[in-house]
């Protein structure tokens, strides 16, 4: 039996590994939060823009449009209709067209989140264009 050693404990090096593989690996789950956190948002903002996109084809196909374009944002919604702070930075752009399958109307609505209209959500649609054959 030693009387002088002291073989419990940890060495200073082994404290050293086990503070950097601890370092690393709360580094990797701040990431794989941050990622989450992201993609979390994307997905709201697409589901969004879903609804947005239907409700304005709902619009569309409830007055009866057979022709025509135009554009704006959400933020005009009056407060009944939807929040304003949660579609605000939502803009649109709508196009009826008759040309490509007779009897129908083309409607297509395009919403995007802030400045990114480059990948906007887009929703396609026929509608009846009221001068279809028997």
């Amino acid at each position: 039996m030693r009387t002088g050693s002291r073989d419990w404990g940890f060495t200073l090096v082994e404290l050293l590994v086990a503070t950097v593989l601890l370092a690393v690996g709360l580094a990797a789950v701040a990431a794989a939060f941050s990622a989450a956190t992201r993609a979390q948002g994307a997905a709201l903002r697409t589901t969004t823009a879903a609804r947005l996109a239907q409700a304005k084809l709902a619009e569309i196909e409830a007055t009866g449009t057979t022709s025509g374009s135009g554009e704006g944002t959400f933020a005009e919604l009056d407060a009944g209709q939807a929040p304003a702070g949660d579609v605000a930075d939502y803009s649109y752009r709508w196009e009826v067209t008759t040309d490509e399958i007779e009897g129908l109307a083309r409607a297509q609505v395009s919403v995007w989140y802030r400045d990114n209209e480059g990948h906007p959500f887009t929703l396609v649609c026929y509608l009846p264009s009221g001068g279809a054959a028997p």
